[in-house]
């Protein structure tokens, strides 16, 4: 493992998973800094007392959260993938459907 993926403190962890990134953002702990390597491969950093405890429990059951916390945490951690452009929704354009209506994705004929 590289070195700076390593982390400087007990109380820090690096992950890839961005669900486990997000939950630990929404469940307070810091985000230290992102890392990305020659592969553009993004790593997090995450701080804080309950960061270890905090992993191992979205590891092994279920968790609580605030899912508007945790959705707000999750749009961060994409943007921060990103790294600002906006090759994700370059590749997936959305389709703005009429208000109340559901849209539904039209299969063309092979």
């Amino acid at each position: 493992m590289s070195q700076k993926y390593l982390p400087e403190a007990s109380a820090s962890i690096i992950t890839n998973d961005l669900y486990l990134a997000a939950f630990l953002h929404s469940a307070g702990c810091g985000l230290d800094h992102v890392e990305r390597n020659e592969r553009r491969r993004v790593s997090f950093v995450f701080v804080g007392e309950r960061v270890r405890e905090l992993r191992e429990a979205y590891r092994t059951g279920p968790v609580h959260l605030d899912m508007r916390c945790f959705r707000e945490s999750l749009i961060l951690i994409r943007r921060l993938m990103d790294g600002g452009n906006e090759q994700r929704s370059a590749q997936c354009p959305t389709l703005q459907a009429p208000s109340g209506v559901i849209s539904r994705m039209q299969l063309s004929p092979a």
